[in-house]
């Protein structure tokens, strides 16, 4: 079984999230397996994205030769007014923690400035 890179290689930065503030890690080496992680306040969750990749399927809106979206002859179920098609892209692996403890464990383990930021300030329910 292969080590866990367990270093602190990512920095906590304050930012706000839909005009609340909260915070976010940033990675600071390129060794770090996450490409950022984000606390939203209002699901009050750490999202995780991993540098690690997988094809997923996504639907897009069909494009004509000029860039814009291909009209559809009629609307069904409710679905948009133009035509969609399916492409296979590369989307990162995301997870999510939602457990007070499990978060600042998990910023505790990984950012190199977790000493001196308060995260029980974005974290308590108010």
């Amino acid at each position: 079984m292969s080590e866990v890179n367990q270093q602190k290689n990512m920095m906590i930065v304050s930012q706000l999230h839909m005009g609340e503030p909260t915070f976010s890690l940033i990675a600071v080496t390129d060794n770090c397996p996450y490409v950022e992680c984000v606390y939203t306040p209002q699901t009050k969750q750490l999202a995780i994205i991993t540098k690690t990749q997988k094809d997923t399927f996504h639907f897009f809106p069909r494009l004509d030769d000029n860039g814009d979206t291909v009209p559809a002859k009629r609307r069904v179920d409710g679905r948009n007014l133009y035509k969609e098609e399916r492409k296979q892209i590369k989307t990162f692996y995301e997870y999510y923690l939602s457990d007070e403890k499990e978060i600042i464990a998990f910023v505790n383990l990984f950012a190199v400035n977790a000493e001196g930021f308060k995260i029980a300030n974005f974290t308590k329910k108010k």
